[in-house]
């Protein structure tokens, strides 16, 4: 897979959950964050240790952020991401996530980013995300998200 300029992120790897990984790498993913938005479907997936979304084929919208801009992501930054992600972009069909390229839709117009997607079916149990806006929907109910 080619060398992403811009990651999509919408939910737990966002600069609005305050964690160590956002912290210390979204800055090195360059330019400012973009709010945009792709087709997919969101859902929450409780964790002892925290919410995180799902994101899923579906007609809906999914709410987040682009970041990265006209230069690569430098490869260890895409590592960290990658292992957090469980994704493994050597072999996608054995990682928990593989790395999509997508359309995100943004004030400026359309964009080309890699998303984090499944790659196994959804667990049973989801509950979806209305408005497909995670960060609003875990600040509305107080709910803890995954940090680490």
């Amino acid at each position: 897979m080619m060398q992403p300029r811009r990651l999509f992120f919408y939910g737990t790897l966002t600069h609005e959950q305050a964690n160590s990984l956002t912290q210390t790498l979204l800055p090195r993913l360059g330019g400012r964050p973009r709010r945009g938005w792709l087709r997919g479907a969101l859902f929450l997936r409780r964790d002892p240790m925290g919410h995180y979304p799902v994101l899923l084929p579906g007609a809906g919208r999914v709410q987040g952020w682009v970041y990265g801009g006209l230069r690569p992501i430098p490869r260890t930054v895409l590592a960290a991401f990658d292992a957090w992600e469980y994704c493994d972009p050597r072999r996608p069909a054995r990682g928990e996530y593989r790395r999509v390229n997508c359309v995100v839709h943004t004030r400026s117009g359309p964009l080309c980013a890699a998303a984090y997607f499944p790659n196994r079916r959804a667990p049973l149990g989801l509950q979806a995300v209305p408005g497909g806006d995670f960060a609003a929907y875990a600040t509305a109910r107080g709910l803890a998200v995954l940090t680490g």
